[in-house]
């Protein structure tokens, strides 16, 4: 039996009871510290507590219900709707929840650094069942690396970013590794847009304030100039830069690094038959409804 339960939370929109005082709630580096910022945050924050509780309820039904001998899988689709979140390659968007209970076969409170993809569940969960994988796919089972066989899987992970309809339209392609990130933004010349500023929820106005605020803060109109302007390739060393705030991408330092991110990059889109901006804009033209 494979049981999948989602949750809407913490999806927009969010509680309008936030959790805890919006006044301590801690912000991002790449967050415009408004009131309006605070709030949005805090009401965050009690979504995910939902989404916790939501959780909970599915555990305690699945043990009652299916007896210990049991995988419980909990993870994301991507991070959360603030600016360089969801709908980007930084961490802050792609880097998600993946946390695993299985009694008797996974230590429990264990802990692993190992490089997985979504893509990677499908055969892991069919190895799981006792199962095998098929070998024309580009997952690969996990299952060691759960069971504590293995503390490493992959080398790298691609990223991506398309179109979604009119919103969101500023596609991208990336490489990560255990420390560094290459992010190829196909269309540069063009403004970052996204639901965050096209289609402000008005229960959380807080982008408003941070173009308000920008206008005479020099640290806001900084964040708000790099969320709509993006260069051509980002590169950054996650070891040292964890929240991705210093591009290196003309580093001389780097250069072989990033030269080997390239290649890898390219290597992958061509596997895929991905030819970047060309590609997206077959999508874009035979999308339903489109001409």
């Amino acid at each position: 039996l494979c049981l999948l339960v989602g949750t809407n939370w913490p999806h927009v929109p969010w509680p309008k009871e936030p959790l805890g005082d919006p006044a301590t709630t801690t912000l991002t580096s790449k967050m415009v510290d408004t009131p309006e910022t605070r709030l949005a945050r805090a009401q965050y924050h009690a979504a995910v507590a939902n989404a916790d509780r939501d959780l909970g309820i599915i555990m305690d039904q699945a043990a009652k219900t299916l007896g210990p001998d049991t995988l419980l899988l909990f993870t994301s689709d991507h991070g959360s709707q603030f600016p360089f979140g969801k709908w980007n390659l930084y961490d802050t968007g792609v880097r998600t929840p993946l946390v695993v209970s299985w009694p008797g076969k996974i230590a429990p409170g264990s802990k692993s650094a190992a490089l997985v993809s979504w893509i990677d569940l499908l055969p892991t969960l069919l190895e799981a069942a006792g199962g095998t994988p098929p070998q024309d796919i580009s997952g690969r089972s996990t299952l060691g690396v759960w069971e504590g066989k293995s503390q490493t899987h992959r080398d790298q992970i691609f990223l991506t970013h398309s179109a979604d309809g009119k919103m969101n339209q500023y596609p991208m392609r990336g490489v990560r590794t255990a420390r560094y990130k290459l992010i190829r933004n196909l269309d540069p010349a063009a403004e970052h847009h996204t639901h965050v500023d096209k289609a402000e929820r008005k229960e959380h106005p807080y982008w408003s304030s941070w173009a308000a605020k920008a206008m005479n803060d020099s640290a806001a109109a900084k964040l708000v100039a790099q969320y709509h302007r993006r260069p051509a390739e980002e590169f950054y060393d996650l070891d040292n830069d964890p929240n991705e705030e210093r591009n290196l991408i003309d580093d001389p330092a780097a250069q072989k690094t990033i030269a080997e991110l390239r290649t890898a990059l390219a290597a992958w889109m061509k596997d895929q038959g991905d030819e970047g901006m060309p590609t997206e804009q077959k999508q874009t033209v035979n999308a339903p409804g489109k001409k």
